[in-house]
């Protein structure tokens, strides 16, 4: 008879989900990658730029444009080479170049789909045989308090991982002039060069696009949702699978 002695099953505790973490970790963390942008400033724009112009890019030509330095992350979805990333991360870009993991060659990416609303973007390159792609998981996945993995760019630091939990859903947040109704908080650490970056559940799956973090105290990052990236992939009208 089932259940017969009425014992509930104990949870595991949460110490044993550090294996799962170092297998996900290592199954998809090729599927991550570096972005760097390159932005044309003019001159005259630069100037006005807190900390410009740069000694190393100060040739003194007048009229010479500058360029500026953007890094983030992004991670590729599909296997004809498409990676996703935030918009903010590409914004206004001159070039876009990608780094691979475990490769020194640097390839450029193109543009196929941008939405400035949701903060979202999509990048081709040619994708190298073998490499992992990460899958995005649905809404009904996503649970607070369970573990997730960030892997990125932070400061450069290419394809670092933090560990944390979700720690709320549905966080409205403005940064500028986009607002993002849906955020997923997440004690993971986040710090500049992780935007575009996946949020990975312990099953492999991409919860949440790295987006922001507090400027007012720390252990507190912001993701965008799975359902709002489905949305703008839908919106772009890239002919992607569901």
């Amino acid at each position: 008879m089932r259940g017969g002695t009425g014992m509930k099953t104990r949870p595991k505790a949460p110490g044993r989900s550090v294996y799962r973490i170092a297998d996900v970790v290592e199954r998809y963390k090729g599927a991550v990658v570096n972005i760097e942008v390159v932005q044309d400033i003019p001159r005259s724009a630069a100037s006005r730029i807190p900390g410009w112009p740069l000694p190393q890019f100060d040739d003194g030509g007048e009229e010479r444009e500058l360029h500026q330095l953007n890094i983030g992350s992004g991670f590729f979805f599909d296997r004809r080479g498409l990676i996703l990333t935030n918009e903010h991360v590409i914004h206004g870009a001159s070039r876009i170049l990608v780094r691979l993991l475990g490769r020194t060659r640097v390839v450029e990416a193109k543009v196929v789909g941008a939405h400035y609303e949701l903060d979202l973007a999509v990048l081709r390159v040619p994708k190298p045989p073998g490499l992992p792609i990460l899958h995005l998981a649905k809404k009904r996945d996503l649970r607070v308090g369970e573990w997730v993995v960030a892997i990125g760019n932070p400061l450069g630091l290419d394809h670092t991982v933090t560990v944390g939990v979700i720690s709320a859903k549905e966080r409205p947040m403005a940064i500028g002039d986009r607002k993002y109704p849906h955020l997923i908080q997440t004690d993971a650490a986040i710090n500049r060069g992780n935007s575009g970056g996946p949020l990975i559940n312990l099953r492999g799956n991409v919860v949440g696009i790295n987006t922001a973090v507090s400027q007012s105290s720390q252990g507190i990052g912001f993701a965008i949702a799975v359902d709002v990236v489905r949305k703008a992939l839908r919106e772009m009208r890239l002919g992607l699978p569901e």
